[in-house]
């Protein structure tokens, strides 16, 4: 009974820095999120944090699991009010799901997506929290562009028009979207690069010299993405 008690509060104890940390972050960026901040905004000593987070890099990796992890209930609670055959239905919502989260949790998409990823070489990468949520939310799109691909092959290049080296990464991925080949995975991450690209634009405001509201604009990417995909998407409004 005691052990359960101190587990509690230890959980209650790491919420409380966790969402301390996300109001540092949400107040002025991920440089003011530090040890020291975060221990002065819960009236605790540094070396009292320091029995819940052992360094810098563990908070900011837990803050981002949490992140992810809220991003990624929400697009998967989108996706249950949606008909889960209407593909095309799917990726409107996912990806206008992300684009609507990423503008009202401006910060806290600028941690998750503007934080250099580590390498895939690099020591334990895979085992922190943030890595791990982080493919959790890849998962979602992933088996939803794989689903498409299954459900009504898409045309892709060839593999010699897109070199050797490109083909063999590529390939090397091929069992994360459930054996499509690499020319397929390749328009893939394209198209999400594209969305990804407009969103982070809009975000940081880099389209308002030309676009004030830039919604009519992605409405029109995605259905062209949904059109090359072979999807019956709408048309935009």
């Amino acid at each position: 009974m005691e052990s359960g008690g101190r587990d509690r509060r230890r959980a209650a104890t790491l919420a409380e820095i966790k969402a301390a940390a996300r109001r540092l972050l949400v107040g002025g960026g991920s440089a003011a999120v530090g040890l020291r901040a975060v221990a002065r905004e819960l009236g605790l000593t540094p070396p009292a944090l320091y029995r819940y987070f052992p360094s810098h890099e563990a908070l900011i990796s837990a803050l981002i699991a949490d992140l992810y992890d809220e991003l990624t209930s929400a697009l998967m609670e989108l996706r249950c009010t949606e008909d889960t055959d209407d593909l095309g239905a799917q990726l409107y919502l996912l990806a206008n799901g992300l684009r609507d989260w990423a503008l009202a949790h401006p910060a806290e998409f600028a941690l998750l997506f503007g934080t250099a990823v580590p390498s895939p070489d690099a020591e334990d990468h895979e085992d922190t929290p943030g890595h791990q949520a982080a493919m959790r939310f890849g998962a979602l799109f992933k088996e939803l562009v794989a689903q498409i691909w299954h459900w009504k092959p898409f045309p892709y290049p060839p593999d010699e028009q897109l070199g050797t080296e490109l083909v063999a990464q590529l390939t090397q991925e091929s069992e994360h979207f459930q054996g499509m080949p690499p020319g397929a995975i390749y328009l893939s991450l394209t198209y999400w690069t594209r969305l990804y690209g407009l969103i982070c634009m809009e975000v940081f405001g880099q389209l308002h010299w030309v676009l004030p509201d830039a919604g009519a604009y992605f409405e029109a990417q995605l259905y062209e993405i949904g059109e090359a995909l072979g999807l019956d998407c709408p048309a935009p409004e």
